[in-house]
């Protein structure tokens, strides 16, 4: 039976990565009449141009010559749509490891990487219908910074109509301990540290205006610096609705005392940026610049007019944590009325929860506490609807209380146990009940917590859970608690069920173990209203089209975030497939493409036969 071109573009716009369309197009003759369709679905996702390797670097030139032959690259230029560019000249793997292949690192960008970033501008002028670009140049502890976008690049995007979004490197080069002086008194680490930045001001006085979303990555205290000075032109930013701004990178104002910590101290002054018509807000910060009980860098934008704000703490120092973040006493939850998402990731190292024997030598350290936070600014923010959470940001009590104790609505069975705040416990059950999507900071729960926080939600509007399971409270070949599966059955409306981390000693599998496998079944035969179940980042299944019993894994977590799937997958357990136990809810590293890179040179090959 021959299938409508329609019919077939609908299924491929549901297919969101480009190897499975790459397996498509191989299938098809390039006379075949599905062939368009399927290379139209293709340029509709981000291409990647990438130099790390000179290899990768290679076919991405031969990419290039292809979609800019004036004889037949003119329509695959401008079917551009999404444009991801890495000009690094550092390989992703220790060099020593692939000495076969790369050769060490030298005092200058290679001339394949500099030839690349020289064809950027004829490739920007000519992708007319190029809606967003992600350029990244930031290289980690190389005497040399890496290549920014410069004027002729910028000159090159301002007549590009559909040009949207923006995603850049601010720092070029992050200096490594053994470049850094060893001995400077306060205000003079920043000069030091900061290195080079990328030229921002033609790009933010000319194009930037006409942006709905910008992503400033690694902005160090002179870039900072730099972006105060432009409040004029930001004030013109009318079109700008989602921003996101790290603001980890670098020493800002290190007073002399202890160890020089990265990002700003706790009483650093944020001046107010502006951006007028801001709605989402995405704030990358360090720990320690969260100490303090003031507004700090929430001061940098409107925040009465933002319906979304993630807050991603970092760590200021690799070797310990700053344990309390004071940012929820200092705001009030008045100044956010519009504000229906919100989202704290709380970045810690625990490797320990990956095993079932303690281990001394492992890292468990538990998450921070966030005083103020429900007691204070969740229960009484008026459009709260989702809020997504992680690790123990929801425990601002002491930690000798139980959650079954802070949630049971009886007397406490121990006299000796301490009474739990009054305004916590109605911050908890004010915020709770109103909830669409909830991801919890409780730490490990088990089906006795499950059923208490659960019964604080209301079964006609949860439509996402999500939680870290106490994988230790149960047998190692145990499937899944059916006490916990008789709570999700309780909700009509739930779509979205996400176990933060897998069970211990999975977390290195390259495909889920049996087990695993079961527990997935399991969650989807207690409610028929589940449509996905995830188990760490990135890591989801769907139930199988054409089987109501099978389940079907459509993302195997070996890119994350992986646009596959919802952004509320996007936490927990990062599984990068190493042999090694890492931090684990850290921020994985940007996926080798190289692979992707190769099979798009070789399509355009067949294509301009």
């Amino acid at each position: 039976m021959e299938i409508d071109e329609d019919v077939f573009s609908c299924i491929l716009s549901h297919i969101p990565d480009a190897k499975t369309l790459h397996m498509v197009l191989t299938a098809l003759p390039t006379s075949h009449f599905l062939f368009p369709a399927t290379l139209t679905r293709l340029w509709q996702l981000p291409v990647h141009l990438d130099s790390y390797d000179p290899q990768v670097a290679a076919a991405s030139q031969e990419i290039l010559d292809h979609i800019l032959q004036d004889n037949v690259g003119h329509s695959l230029v401008e079917s551009l749509r999404h444009l991801v560019v890495a000009i690094e000249h550092k390989p992703r793997a220790n060099w020593k490891r692939r000495k076969a292949r790369l050769a060490p690192p030298t005092l200058a960008p290679p001339p394949e990487v500099v030839a690349l970033h020289a064809r950027l501008p004829d490739l920007l002028r000519r992708a007319m219908n190029l809606e967003s670009l992600d350029y990244h140049s930031f290289i980690s502890g190389f005497p040399f910074p890496g290549l920014g976008l410069e004027s002729e690049h910028v000159q090159s995007l301002l007549n590009l109509e559909r040009f949207e979004h923006f995603a850049v490197d601010c720092a070029l080069r992050f200096v490594s301990d053994g470049q850094i002086p060893s001995a400077m008194g306060p205000g003079d680490w920043s000069a030091e540290y900061d290195a080079e930045n990328w030229e921002s001001e033609s790009f933010l006085s000319s194009v930037g205006h006409k942006i709905k979303s910008l992503d400033l990555r690694h902005v160090n205290q002179t870039m900072f610096t730099a972006l105060t000075h432009q409040t004029d032109v930001f004030a013109s930013y009318h079109n700008l609705e989602d921003l996101r701004l790290d603001i980890t990178d670098g020493v800002w104002d290190w007073d002399g005392g202890g160890s020089p910590a990265m990002g700003p101290g706790p009483g650093f002054t944020f001046p107010f940026l502006g951006f007028p018509s801001l709605k989402q807000f995405e704030l990358i910060v360090c720990d320690k610049t969260l100490t303090g009980s003031t507004r700090g860098p929430l001061n940098l934008v409107h925040c009465n007019v933002l319906t979304s704000l993630t807050i991603d703490v970092r760590h200021s120092l690799d070797w310990m944590t700053y344990e309390t973040i004071n940012l929820f006493v200092g705001l009030s939850p008045l100044d956010f009325p519009a504000l229906s998402f919100l989202e704290v990731k709380d970045h810690t190292r625990n490797t320990a929860r990956h095993h079932w024997e303690a281990d001394p030598s492992q890292h468990s350290r538990v998450g921070r506490a966030y005083p103020g936070f429900v007691s204070s600014f969740t229960g009484a923010l008026p459009s709260l609807t989702s809020l997504w959470v992680d690790e123990r940001v929801l425990l601002q009590v002491p930690l000798s209380i139980s959650l079954q104790s802070l949630l049971t609505p009886v007397s406490f069975s121990s006299a000796d146990e301490p009474t739990p705040p009054f305004s916590w416990t109605q911050g908890v059950r004010a915020t709770l009940a109103r909830l669409d999507s909830l991801r919890v900071g409780f730490g490990a729960i088990d089906h006795i917590d499950a059923k208490l926080i659960l019964n604080l939600c209301s079964p006609q509007r949860l439509t996402q859970f999500g939680f870290e399971w106490k994988w230790s409270a149960y047998g190692r070949d145990e499937v899944i608690s059916t006490e916990l599966l008789a709570q999700l059955a309780r909700f009509p409306k739930l779509v979205d069920v996400h176990i933060l981390f897998p069970r211990p000693e999975t977390h290195h599998s390259r495909m889920p173990p049996p087990i695993t496998l079961n527990d997935v079944a399991s969650i989807f035969r207690c409610n028929g209203s589940i449509s996905r179940v995830g188990i760490a980042n990135s890591v989801v299944w769907e139930r199988h089209p054409s089987d109501p019993s099978g389940i079907l894994l459509v993302s195997d977590g070996s890119i994350a975030f992986s646009p596959a799937v919802p952004q509320f997958y996007h936490a927990g357990f990062l599984a990068r497939h190493h042999s090694r136990d890492i931090s684990n809810n850290a921020v994985g590293p940007r996926p080798d493409r190289g692979d992707e890179i190769e099979q798009l040179r070789d399509l355009l090959q067949r294509i301009v036969m």
